[in-house]
């Protein structure tokens, strides 16, 4: 059984590997780095220098099957933030698509990402008064495992 914390870790050293740097199209995030936070919160300095991109576990759900195994669901958040005109909008825009697509079907830490959702695209509001794009990506990561009782439980 893959744990949260441990899934998020992997899909920020995706996010940076190698591999990836070369999908990144018009982007340029020289210097980026992913970081795995449980309790983000940024004020406007933090984002000035650099693009961050945040990956935030969220959450688990399980969900009985036949026969002693269980599906495990685990949710990870990426969040995309950069100080940024609206020029480069649709470049960030891309990037952010770009990123959720790549992740689709790809095993991380053993668990298969099996959706990827904008929530949201992007902030407008972010855009308009910090001149800041904020994109958040939720993605969905399914394993089965088999279901062990604890000795007691029953």
């Amino acid at each position: 059984m893959v744990d949260i914390i441990s899934l998020a870790h992997g899909v920020a050293e995706r996010i940076i590997s190698p591999e990836r740097s070369e999908h990144c199209g018009a982007m340029s995030l020289e210097g980026c780095e992913a970081d795995v936070e449980l309790a983000p919160e940024y004020s406007l300095k933090d984002v000035k220098e650099r693009t961050r991109i945040v990956v935030v576990p969220v959450g688990i759900k399980h969900k009985m099957l036949a026969r002693g195994f269980r599906e495990d669901f685990l949710t990870v958040q990426v969040g995309v933030l950069r100080k940024t005109t609206e020029d480069e909008l649709v470049d960030l825009v891309n990037y952010v698509q770009t990123l959720a697509l790549d992740f689709l079907h790809t095993t991380v830490k053993g668990a298969k990402c099996v959706e990827a959702n904008h929530a949201p695209l992007y902030v407008p509001d972010h855009m308009r008064e910090r001149r800041q794009f904020t994109g958040i990506i939720e993605l969905l990561f399914k394993e089965v495992n088999e279901h062990r009782v604890a000795e007691g439980a029953g």
